[in-house]
C-alpha cells in the first residue's frame, strides 16, 4: 500500500508491503538511484547506509518488545532525495503512523533558515521513531518493577519464567539496537556526501538519543542480572528451610521408630513388658526423648 503526504515542495512517500510497480511509482517520482533498488521489494537481514550525491539509503532494524515474536523486528528502509523521502516497511509501526498525523507540523519542515530537504525529513522522522523506543523502554522497566515487588510476594517459582522472558525480551532489543551504530556512523558522512554537511547535526542529536537507549537497556539489563540473583538467593534459602524442617522431622522420629524396633524385639525378660502400665511407661519415654530433641534443636536456633 502506497500512501502520499506533502507539505509545501516536500513530499513523503510510505510504503507498506511494496509491491514492484508501488517501488517503479517511488522510483520514478522521487528520482531514486538505481543503486538503491535491488532490496526494496522483500525485507534483508542487513542494517546498512549508502549514499551517493543528491540521495541517501538508510535500512534499520526496530526491536519488538510487547509482541511475542521479539526476534523479528521492523525493517524500514528511508530513502531520502532532494525532495522526497520514501519509507519502505513491511508492517505497522505505531511512531511511523503517528507522524503522519503529525506530519505538516513537524519542527524542522519549517526553518526559515535553510531550504528544506528530504534529508531533513528522514532526520526528524528518524529522531521520532528512537524516541519512541524510550516507551518500549519504559513498559520492560515496568515489567522489571512487577518481579521486583513479586520477588517478595512467595513468588519465587513463578519470577523464574517471567525473568527469563524479560532477559529473553532485553537480549533481542539490544542486539536489534546494536547493529545500528555503524549505519550511524555512516548516515553522518553518508548524509553530508549526499546533500551538504549542515545536515549533520541533526545526526548527531540522533545519535545521543541512541546511546541514550544503549545506556537505558544495559542499565535495565543489569537490574536483572540482580533480580534473577536475588530470586535464586530467595528460592535456595527457601529450598534449605524445607530440607531443615525435614531433616528435623527425620531426626526427631529416629528415636522413636529405634524405640518401637527395640520393644518389638522378641525377645525374653524385655524391660517394662508385662508390667503394669508398660505401654504408657514406653510412650512417656518415646516423648521425653522427642521433646528432649525438640528443646536441642530451639536451643541451637535450628528451628
Amino acid at each position: 500500500m502506497l500512501e502520499r503526504y506533502s507539505h509545501q515542495q516536500l513530499t513523503w512517500i510510505d510504503i507498506v508491503n511494496p509491491t514492484a510497480e508501488e517501488i517503479r511509482a517511488a522510483m520514478e517520482e522521487a528520482d531514486i538511484p538505481l543503486t538503491f533498488t535491488d532490496d526494496l521489494t522483500s525485507m534483508t537481514p542487513r542494517t546498512e547506509t549508502i549514499a551517493e550525491k543528491g540521495a541517501v539509503k538508510i535500512t534499520l532494524d526496530f526491536p519488538i518488545v510487547k509482541r511475542t515474536d521479539i526476534n523479528h523486528p521492523h525493517e524500514v528502509k528511508f530513502i531520502a532525495t532532494k525532495h522526497h523521502l520514501v519509507t519502505i516497511r513491511f508492517e505497522d509501526i505505531q511512531a511511523i503512523d503517528q507522524f503522519k498525523k503529525d506530519f505538516e507540523v513537524v519542527s524542522l519542515l519549517k526553518r526559515s533558515n535553510q531550504k528544506a530537504s528530504g534529508a531533513h525529513l528522514l532526520t526528524t522522522l528518524l529522531l521520532r521513531l528512537y524516541r519512541g523506543l524510550d516507551s518500549k523502554l519504559d513498559y520492560l522497566a515496568g515489567q522489571l518493577q512487577t518481579i521486583d515487588a513479586a520477588l517478595f510476594d512467595e513468588r519465587e517459582k513463578e519470577m523464574v519464567v517471567e525473568i527469563s522472558r524479560a532477559g529473553q525480551r532485553l537480549t533481542a532489543f539490544r542486539q536489534a539496537l546494536g547493529a545500528h551504530e555503524s549505519a550511524l556512523a555512516e548516515l553522518y558522512t553518508g548524509i553530508g556526501v549526499a546533500f551538504s554537511k549542515s545536515n549533520q547535526e541533526p545526526v548527531v542529536r540522533i545519535n545521543e538519543q541512541y546511546m541514550h537507549l544503549l545506556r537505558r537497556v544495559d542499565r535495565q539489563k543489569q537490574t536483572l542480572v540482580e533480580l534473577r540473583e536475588t530470586n535464586n538467593s530467595l528460592l535456595t534459602t527457601k529450598q534449605n528451610e524445607v530440607m531443615k524442617t525435614l531433616t528435623i522431622v527425620a531426626f526427631t522420629t529416629f528415636p522413636l521408630t529405634l524405640f518401637a524396633s527395640i520393644f518389638g524385639m522378641n525377645a525374653v525378660n524385655m524391660p517394662f513388658i508385662g508390667e503394669s502400665y508398660d505401654f504408657w511407661i514406653i510412650v512417656s519415654m518415646m516423648l521425653v526423648v522427642s521433646i528432649g530433641f525438640f528443646a536441642y534443636f530451639k536451643y541451637k536456633r535450628w528451628m
